[in-house]
């Protein structure tokens, strides 16, 4: 009975530790049988989770399976969203980032989608918008490209703008600046008149209100003749021939002031715009335009890629374009190398290895124990063997590198080690110091592909292959090694999925060794009884095979960005001086001279014609009588109104639009 006694200190201590064992071994059951859900849906059982980590916060296991459960839905549900964005289903994307927001309150993607549906939603539409006005491709242009400064990267807005730009060339000759009936054909014939009576001609003419600008000298003289174009050219060339300019103010109102730099200062507009880059270098596209517009006014932000304009509206059209073409994804290729270093070596160990040292077997030899030595004492080295050995070895290694390069850069591959190199410098009063620099030894590869824009690749290939030689260890106890290397540089040119094999790289050696006994090795033909002959011999060829295959090439951009008008060398404009003739490629004062020129002419040749038509069958008339001496010489010619010239017509100082009644001379106003 006592064996079964509880209160026995020791036998009561066995049931307390069984229960704290069986106590220990049901919590760490937990873990081996995880609770069981009751969810069927991947957020559910996240859910569900969540509850069982509130209950027990200290259980560990329990709490990263919540984690692990909640990130595989949040990945599911982030590529539910993705793909619904994607589709343009920005409703369906919002449902989803907002269940994702129930599982994780942080998550950043959906935090942001959040914030900026609402605005994307609104620029949706504003693309919906734009998409209906296409009958008036200049206002949907700018509202496809208000889109695009907040989106650069918008697919459905790049594609409109494509579109829209197509026409804005069509579009610009049937919208001028001013309003719309400026677009009809008149003929302006002015000799010498004050340039304010040209504008009240003009204003009479067009209804379009001139302000003068102060500075505008009234003894300014005018001489145009155009015939049959549009009246808002017609104010350009005016304009132009007479050292002015113009700033529409509205439909119908123009400001004209003299085109000097300090006029332009006060009366241009100017404009800033933004422009982010996907693939060009901001600073590079900065003094790209610095030199061909003239910018000024620009600010490069690195840390973005951003670059900041400021000038006319104009320049910034002509900017914009020059981006375009500039902003292009660089060409990249796939290169695939094999490098295959081939040797072939056959060594051949023929004879009888025979002792080359005799020592003691003793480790410490007397003189009294040299008196005692034996045969038995004394050991040979190495133990004689007789050697019949052919090697023949082949070894082929092959590295198979495949690399993605963009173009005009450079790759390299190496396959092998770095060797240490230590440096002693020395240094008078001071001391000795040493350095450790590391040699690459191995094969070493350098490609630098350019991609061409007929798919061909020319690339310049720099190979070397190394090895690690004998060892020479200096005077100071240091090491360094003999390093062969084998190099060969080219340049290629090849075509898509073209192979070239590099070979010929190949290293030669011959080593022949023999050990003999002396004297009794040295006899012919007997003496390869008494030696042992090594004959050992490596060839060694390098094999380089390199096939390049491109992945993009350079997408060239549309003909709109490719060639456009830019105005001339002093003004900057996006558009010709005529545009209902944009095959005249003449400057604006070659245009006006040659008008003189061609109305000159037309002059001359109506001097030349007869006044009376006359047939040659009559007979001429006879001479007029001459006048008198006092009698003053007739000056027809000058006092002729010019409407009686052939050749003219009947309104010389004022303006006729075609089909129309001529309109009066203007009146000269002081």
């Amino acid at each position: 009975m006592n064996a079964f006694n509880l209160s026995a200190p020791w036998q009561t201590a066995i049931p307390r530790y069984v229960v704290i064992s069986v106590s220990a071994w049901l919590l760490s059951s937990c873990g081996l049988f995880p609770p069981k859900l009751t969810a069927t849906t991947p957020e559910g059982k996240v859910h569900e989770l969540a509850q069982q980590v509130a209950e027990r916060p200290a259980d560990v296991t329990l709490r990263n399976r919540w984690f692990r459960e909640r990130e595989q839905a949040i990945n599911a549900l982030s590529a539910e969203a993705e793909a619904a964005d994607a589709r343009g289903d920005i409703v369906l994307a919002k449902q989803v980032y907002a269940r994702i927001l129930t599982l994780d309150s942080h998550h950043i993607k959906a935090l942001a989608y959040e914030n900026a549906s609402a605005r994307e939603i609104a620029l949706r539409k504003q693309l919906e918008a734009a998409k209906q006005h296409m009958d008036n491709p200049k206002q949907a242009l700018k509202e496809v490209r208000d889109v695009l400064l907040e989106q650069p990267t918008n697919p459905q807005a790049q594609a409109l703008e494509k579109q829209l730009i197509a026409m804005e060339p069509k579009a610009r000759a049937a919208l001028p600046q001013l309003q719309t009936g400026l677009s009809k054909p008149v003929t302006l014939e002015l000799r010498d008149a004050n340039i304010k009576v040209v504008f009240e001609a003009l204003s009479r003419a067009t209804g379009v209100n001139f302000v003068l600008d102060k500075d505008i000298k009234p003894e300014t003289k005018a001489s145009v003749f155009v015939k049959k174009m549009p009246i808002e050219e017609a104010i350009d060339m005016v304009l132009a021939s007479n050292g002015l300019q113009k700033k529409v103010l509205s439909a119908t109102s123009v400001l004209v002031y003299p085109a000097t730099q300090q006029k332009n200062k006060d009366y241009q507009d100017l404009l800033i715009r933004n422009f982010y880059f996907a693939n060009t270098s901001a600073k590079q596209c900065a003094d790209m335009l610095r030199t061909i517009l003239k910018i000024r006014d620009v600010y490069v932000d690195e840390r973005l890629n951003m670059l900041v304009l400021r000038d006319r509206p104009e320049v910034l059209a002509l900017a914009e374009k020059m981006i375009k073409a500039q902003d292009i994804a660089d060409p990249e290729v796939m290169l695939e190398i094999e490098v295959m270093e081939i040797t072939r070596g056959k060594m051949n160990q023929l004879g009888i290895v025979y002792p080359s040292s005799l020592t003691v077997l003793d480790s410490q030899l007397t003189l009294e124990a040299l008196k005692r030595i034996k045969s038995s004492d004394i050991g040979v080295s190495p133990n004689p063997s007789l050697q019949f050995k052919t090697t023949d070895t082949d070894l082929n290694l092959l590295s198979n590198p495949r690399i993605r390069v963009k173009n005009n850069e450079k790759a390299k591959v190496l396959v092998g080690n770095k060797v240490p190199v230590i440096t002693t410098n020395t240094t008078a009063n001071v001391g000795t110091s040493e350095s450790v620099s590391y040699v690459d030894v191995g094969l070493k590869l350098e490609v630098e592909p350019r991609v061409m824009l007929d798919d061909f690749v020319s690339i310049k290939v720099n190979l070397e292959v190394s090895s690690l030689g004998e060892a020479i260890t200096l005077s100071n106890n240091s090491k360094v090694y003999n390093i062969g290397t084998r190099n060969a540089t080219t340049m290629l040119r090849l075509k898509h999925g073209e192979t070239q094999i590099l070979a010929g790289l190949i290293q030669d050696s011959e080593r022949k060794n023999a050990d003999k006994l002396p004297g009794l090795g040295e006899i012919p033909i007997l003496g390869r009884l008494f030696s042992r002959h090594i004959d050992e011999k490596n060839k060694t060829e390098i094999v380089l095979a390199i096939t390049p295959k491109v992945i993009s090439n350079v997408t060239l951009p549309e003909a709109t960005f490719s060639e456009y008008w830019s105005g001339t060398d002093t003004v900057i404009s996006d558009k010709p001086l005529l545009n209902s003739t944009p095959s005249n490629t003449l400057t604006r004062g070659q245009q006006v001279r040659e008008q003189q020129q061609q109305r000159q002419r037309e002059l001359n040749d109506a001097a030349e014609v007869p006044v009376n038509d006359t047939p040659e069958s009559a007979p001429a008339p006879e001479p007029a009588a001459l006048p008198a001496p006092d009698t003053p010489p007739a000056t027809t010619e000058s006092m002729q109104p010019p409407s009686a010239m052939p050749g003219l017509s009947n309104n010389v100082n004022g303006i006729s639009e075609q089909g129309t009644t001529t309109l009066p001379a203007p009146k000269v106003i002081p």
